[in-house]
């Protein structure tokens, strides 16, 4: 294989480290965004269980308290269990979405880690080459 010219080695360096450091970020924004819907998706199925509690315990007499802004409205147990329902739903598809995201973002980081080692082990070879 023929020595590629300085300039040119550097300059793809370079883009790769700018996609390694790119691909890095995005996937610790993807990671926090990821934790946080998957804790909002247990405290709305917490939130049911409990509401599935209550108005087992309570029958037909629990009032519900839907808060709106700064104030409460009465609601009835299935807009709430509706609500809840599309609610986690909603949560899930994006769970999936960025799980599906982390995974690219991921096999970008490792694809640009082997380029930057097979090329770094490839100059060790022409050194070593050279040096014999």
């Amino acid at each position: 294989m023929p020595p590629v010219p300085d300039e040119a080695l550097h300059k793809i360096i370079q883009q790769i480290q700018t996609q390694l450091v790119n691909s890095s970020r995005q996937l610790s924004m993807v990671k926090a965004q990821l934790q946080g819907h998957e804790q909002g998706k247990r405290r709305l199925e917490l939130t049911r269980q409990q509401l599935d509690q209550e108005t087992k315990q309570g029958g037909a007499d629990v009032r519900l308290w839907q808060g709106v802004g700064k104030m409460f409205v009465l609601e009835d147990e299935s807009t709430v269990q509706a609500k809840l329902n599309t609610k986690l739903k909603e949560l899930e598809t994006e769970i999936a979405n960025l799980t599906k995201k982390q995974k690219f973002l991921e096999k970008q980081t490792s694809e640009a880690q082997g380029h930057m080692r097979d090329i770094f082990s490839g100059l060790e070879q022409q050194q070593k080459q050279q040096a014999a």
